[in-house]
């Protein structure tokens, strides 16, 4: 019995960590697109769309569940002017589209997306 549970915490450990789009005025849930974590990798299919509405100039703050070790951010497909303190990636939304977070962190990789719109 005590090998079931210690194989249950393992197994539930050995996911990637949650990461919110904070706009000041909403906290969105990022999708997680792909990722590698510790010996366990994954791509979940079927993510229902997720988006958040910033006016132009918004500072767009992620929130990781895990300090990062290197970040990339991307909105439409275009580099963002990315400032990282700790588990906090900013960035100030000046065009729409979706946003792509490319972050790696100790014990893996995670790709986490929303969809932007920018008013």
């Amino acid at each position: 019995m005590l090998a079931l549970a210690t194989l249950v915490a393992s197994v539930a450990v050995a996911q990637p960590p949650a990461a919110y789009v904070d706009t000041g005025a909403a906290r969105v849930p990022l999708a997680i697109t792909s990722w590698c974590w510790d010996t366990r990798c994954g791509a979940p299919l079927g993510h229902a769309p997720r988006r958040v509405s910033v006016a132009r100039g918004t500072v767009v703050r992620v929130e990781l569940g895990v300090e990062p070790t290197a970040t990339t951010i991307t909105v439409g497909g275009v580099p963002a002017q990315e400032t990282v303190r700790g588990r906090e990636v900013s960035f100030r939304a000046i065009r729409t589209g979706g946003i792509t977070a490319v972050v790696h962190f100790r014990r893996g990789w995670v790709v986490y997306s929303v969809s932007l719109a920018v008013r």
